[in-house]
């Protein structure tokens, strides 16, 4: 009597494809995070050699469709690397990202676990650890505000897993990165405010966020106001922190420059206009580079859309968990998300 044939594993399959044994159980799976080229592939290929599941899994793959459960998802890391822990909801922006990559991953198939970056209690070690355990092979980073590093701390985590970040560009290590395009939101919101009559739009940031983004806001500001004449460029504002502790020192630039917009991603600019005696609703205009609406039926902006920046960073990492051959990790991605003007 021959011997019976040996069962086809996963990692047969695998070998046969020159792809992980992870990719080979994805795309079984229906996993989206496999493209569908490749999923119709690895089913052909394992139908071809004669694969069959183990009984156990097509049991509880069959009480999870009883149970409407779907198909079992993929996890992927959501880290908070903001200073604060509530960062996800009582920040401004970053709430947009999360609900984007909760959206996204949700379509995509995705569960998500969430960590803080900043946790005392995490360390690199026990989070490629956990991240191991929960099967999780990269994820999204959400929250840098105050700078472009990564916490070093957290270098072997860079190293060994798949990330993407929102927001910013980061470096040491340089990460894919998605965010919305700050050069057009800037530029686009200062021709508006030409457009409409504005002879002497001025802005008011602060040079921190200018920093973080490299410069973009006033890259676009000033690309803008070259149609102006020369007399009429101001000299962005830089001094937002000084100002809220000092009051004369917006006093003495709007004194000197006599602007007749002002373009900010604050809303502090009107509590200043007011304590100098301006009318922000009436005697100048206000443009919000990043509209959060509400505060004034005349104000309008510029909705930098990062709900739609935290869906494209799921896209992105999808991409990089379905390349086996290593080619994306030598190359770094920039994906930015055009912003649109709201009246």
């Amino acid at each position: 009597m021959e011997n019976q044939k040996e069962k086809v594993t996963l990692q047969d399959i695998a070998d046969r494809l020159s792809v992980s044994k992870m990719t080979v159980s994805l795309a079984l799976r229906g996993s989206k995070s496999v493209s569908k080229e490749r999923r119709k592939l690895i089913c052909e290929v394992a139908k071809e050699m004669g694969y069959k599941p183990s009984y156990l899994f097509s049991k509880a793959m069959s009480l999870m469709k009883k149970k409407g459960l779907g198909h079992i998802r993929e996890n992927i890391a959501l880290i908070n690397a903001n200073e604060r822990a509530d960062a996800f909801t009582n920040l401004p922006t970053i709430p947009q990202y999360v609900s984007g990559i909760r959206k996204a991953a949700h379509n995509e198939g995705f569960s998500i676990s969430e960590f803080w970056l900043n946790d005392p209690e995490l360390n690199a070690r026990n989070l490629m650890k956990v991240l191991r355990f929960r099967g999780i092979k990269g994820g999204i980073i959400v929250g840098l505000m105050e700078n472009n590093n990564l916490s070093g701390r957290f270098d072997a985590v860079w190293r060994n897993f798949k990330f993407v970040v929102t927001g910013v560009r980061t470096y040491n290590p340089t990460l894919n990165y998605v965010c919305t395009d700050h050069f057009l939101v800037s530029y686009h919101a200062t021709m508006r405010a030409i457009k409409n009559g504005y002879k002497r739009p001025a802005l008011v940031l602060d040079r921190k966020i200018d920093d973080l983004i490299e410069g973009r806001f006033t890259g676009g500001f000033l690309k803008a106001v070259l149609s102006l004449n020369k007399a009429d460029r101001i000299d962005p504002f830089f001094d937002v922190q000084q100002a809220n502790e000092d009051i004369s020192i917006f006093r003495n630039f709007f004194k000197k420059n006599k602007p007749d917009c002002i373009i900010s991603l604050y809303n502090s600019p009107v509590r200043w206009l007011g304590e100098i005696g301006v009318d922000a609703s009436k005697d100048i205009g206000f443009i919000q580079l990043e509209y959060r609406g509400g505060l004034n039926p005349r104000w309008c902006g510029m909705n930098q859309r990062n709900d739609l920046v935290g869906e494209a960073a799921v896209f992105t990492l999808r991409r990089l968990l379905s390349d086996d051959s290593g080619i994306s990790q030598n190359f770094v991605t920039a994906t930015l998300v055009s912003p649109e003007w709201v009246d």
